[in-house]
């Protein structure tokens, strides 16, 4: 048993939305209250369990509830291309990856935006050949929809022996551009990806838990795990006691291999392992103009993305899983194909009164009339508030006309529905800002998501409030995980999951909020970082 005393903790509970002390025992919050002295715990807990937090700031763990955790420090540690901006930098960085890495080994890059580094266009297998010949080079767009892979990497893919499509250009020549879009995307990434070892693997896992922890997340929904060997190695990670973090992962909805992999491993969940809903895709990005638009795209007359799902299979899918009491997550940045989404669910509801919580992802520009759906339907809308950095890119690609249409948090939140902000890492956002230790954000760090649907709207009226934002980071997170009753707040039963913070994030200026450090998180009660 142990007492956190002397702070101020919002902890989100309506019978108690701020207290001075909480009280933790065998791994959940036995008791919160104004004053320690006053309680009969101060009796009963020892000098050397009572932690005075000096008047720190204490909430709730941060749920970051849509992120990619190998990808996302596959993008850290292999050839990251961020702080990328000419050809001559490319080479040079191309160059230097590669005499660290082995012969067989591919050079992967992650993270290039075409307007910084390819004078606007998307590169092709003629510019990579240039860059470097003598190795498999495979760069991926920032926004993970698209790829650039070089003739040798083409060779080893045969990408030339498939047909040419709007996923697989090819030129004048006949051959393949080495641009692949979307699922040929994917399928290539994940080609290399069964080749990596178990070791580097846990290795990955172990970094981002670092990093998550650093920065206050207690609970992270691994969207498209995709793999059941990544269930199993952090499964092997927790029973090791090495993995404090809470992971939810999800199988790929269209991939029958992923989808029996996870369901086969379904006896091995744990309160703080768990499988969730299957994820599908049906449209791209906007980065990569494959979202899939009503009008065309202001940069691109005639062309209004990609839909990936046809809407009868999208139907079937949807009636699949309802039938089975299972919800569904869904990707859908375009206005055109939320509503597609929308619909689809409207005509194939078994039963209103199954509690079946779907959700699409991203709703980066919706129809003013498909909002209201989003709660008669109880669609949970998951927001990325980095992608607010993405300004000029959301300009070039919609037109300043539509702005009114994209990022409609405050909108959401009023009429209703359950929304959840994350990050997407490692994919999306622009140039990030400075934290107090003069390092960059990454952009998953929730403090910088809460900053950014705050302070940095592109759509302005649609700017939230600070309590609104860490509710989107922390309860509604954990209603959309049907983990309500446990997780989320700061309230007598509830796992003790908190995040002790230099400044009170629900009251401090802009530039305070992106100065806020983390201090301590606490998983289940244990102190798991420490600044």
């Amino acid at each position: 048993m142990r007492a956190y005393i002397n702070a101020k903790i919002h902890t989100l509970d309506v019978n108690g939305a701020e207290a001075g002390y909480l009280i933790v025992k065998d791994g959940r919050i036995a008791e919160t209250g104004r004053s320690f002295e006053e309680s009969e715990y101060a009796r009963i807990i020892g000098k050397k369990d009572i932690i005075d937090l000096e008047n720190a700031v204490v909430v709730p763990g941060f749920w970051e509830s849509h992120l990619h955790i190998v990808d996302g420090v596959r993008s850290l540690e292999e050839l990251n291309l961020r702080q990328i901006y000419s050809l001559e930098e490319l080479r040079a960085a191309i160059i230097s990856y590669a005499a660290k890495i082995s012969s067989d080994d591919w050079i992967i890059g992650h993270g290039w935006d075409e307007k910084k580094l390819f004078g606007g266009v998307f590169p092709d297998r003629k510019l990579l050949d240039q860059l470097y010949s003598d190795k498999p080079v495979l760069l991926i767009r920032m926004d993970g929809h698209s790829l650039c892979l070089n003739s040798k990497g083409i060779d080893l893919m045969k990408i030339d022996k498939m047909t040419p499509s709007s996923e697989v250009p090819f030129d004048k020549e006949g051959k393949a551009t080495g641009m692949l879009y979307e699922n040929a995307a994917n399928s290539v990434i994940q080609n290399i990806v069964e080749g990596f070892s178990e070791e580097y693997i846990e290795n990955l896992v172990l970094t981002a838990q670092e990093l998550f922890l650093q920065n206050g997340i207690s609970s992270v929904n691994d969207i498209c795990t995709f793999y059941g060997r990544y269930f199993d190695i952090y499964r092997k990670l927790q029973k090791s006691g090495k993995l404090k973090l809470r992971i939810t992962t999800a199988p790929l909805g269209l991939d029958e291999e992923s989808l029996e992999e996870f369901d086969q491993r379904k006896c091995d969940e744990t309160d703080s392992l768990r499988i969730a809903a299957p994820k599908y895709f049906i449209d791209g990005s906007f980065g990569s103009r494959t979202a899939l638009l009503m009008d065309e795209y202001a940069d691109a007359p005639g062309s209004y993305g990609l839909q990936l799902i046809e809407k009868e299979q999208l139907k079937d899918i949807i009636m699949q899983n309802e039938t089975i009491n299972q919800p569904i997550t869904i990707h859908a940045i375009g206005d055109k194909a939320v509503k597609i989404i929308l619909d689809s669910i409207e005509e194939t509801r078994v039963n209103n009164q199954r509690d079946i919580r779907n959700r699409i992802e991203h709703i980066q520009i919706i129809q003013e009339s498909d909002i209201q759906r989003f709660s008669d339907l109880d669609v949970t809308a998951s927001f990325q508030p980095v992608f607010l950095y993405e300004e000029e890119l959301t300009l070039s690609r919609l037109g300043s006309e539509r702005f009114p249409m994209i990022y409609r948090f405050k909108s959401f939140i009023e009429k209703g529905v359950n929304v959840i902000f994350n990050s997407d890492f490692p994919y999306g956002g622009g140039d990030m800002p400075y934290k107090k230790d003069n390092s960059k954000y990454i952009g998953f760090e929730p403090i910088l998501g809460m900053h950014a649907a705050c302070y940095r709207q592109l759509n302005k009226p649609e700017s939230v409030e600070p309590l609104q934002a860490l509710q989107c980071y922390t309860i509604n997170p954990a209603f959309a995980n049907y983990k309500e009753k446990e997780l989320g707040k700061l309230a007598k039963g509830y796992f003790a999951d908190f995040v002790v913070l230099s400044k009170d994030i629900l009251n401090c200026s802009p530039d305070e909020l992106l100065q806020t450090e983390v201090l301590k998180t606490i998983i289940s009660g244990e102190i798991v970082y420490n600044k």
